[in-house]
């Protein structure tokens, strides 16, 4: 590291700090990106602090992401305009910026191509092109989700569909661009009801099958 500022770097380290919640670690942002090649957790960028969280994914979070991975897989991936991202895969938006610029992890995203990544340094790159973000909310980080990651996704010209994804319960939270500043939200809870992605329509029951219905 560049910085005299020691950082923790393993999920140990970090769990010895924050145990099992968000870990804000004042920084700069050359040390966000220094950190953020070096460590074994997430890590996003925000109001001159790293804020990170173990990397260790529970068990229905892992099912759930999983799930909408290959859903997401099916409807796009014959379409040559997106590609499809995990949750290793950090979002620069530069229109956050009376935010304080952020850089963000999502638990998964669909982007259109051509892409124009934004690059720290060869090599290191972020996504600034989404028109689909996910986020599974879990209890230690959905007030950061809701408070201070949703509004800076919103600011996103290209994005078009934000998922919350609780996964103690079957609900979902879709928020859906209508024009430039006006999003609509939908709170789906019955196994019957649905995400719409590309004219496709995927039931709760198929997202939440094994776990809730």
């Amino acid at each position: 590291m560049t910085s005299d500022v020691k950082f923790p770097l393993t999920n140990q380290e970090l769990a010895a700090i924050g145990k099992d919640g968000l870990v804000r670690l004042p920084a700069n942002w050359d040390e966000y990106w220094e950190v953020l090649a070096a460590a074994e957790y997430r890590a996003d960028f925000y109001n001159n602090e790293i804020i990170a969280s173990m990397s260790y994914e529970g068990d229905i979070h892992s099912m759930i992401a999983a799930r909408f991975s290959t859903i997401l897989g099916v409807i796009f991936g014959e379409l040559n305009d997106f590609r499809v991202y995990n949750s290793n895969r950090p979002v620069y938006i530069p229109a956050c910026k009376h935010l304080k610029t952020g850089v963000f992890n999502s638990d998964g995203m669909v982007i259109s191509l051509p892409t124009t990544p934004y690059e720290y340094q060869k090599g290191m790159t972020a996504e600034t092109t989404p028109i689909l973000l996910i986020e599974i909310l879990s209890e230690n980080t959905q007030s950061y989700d809701w408070g201070t990651k949703l509004p800076c996704y919103k600011e996103i010209s290209s994005l078009q569909q934000i998922f919350f994804i609780e996964q103690s319960k079957p609900k979902i939270f879709v928020m859906e661009r209508e024009a430039p500043n006006r999003w609509v939200e939908t709170t789906l809870t019955q196994a019957e009801e649905a995400i719409v992605i590309q004219d496709q329509s995927i039931p709760l029951q198929k997202i939440y099958r094994e776990l809730y219905f």
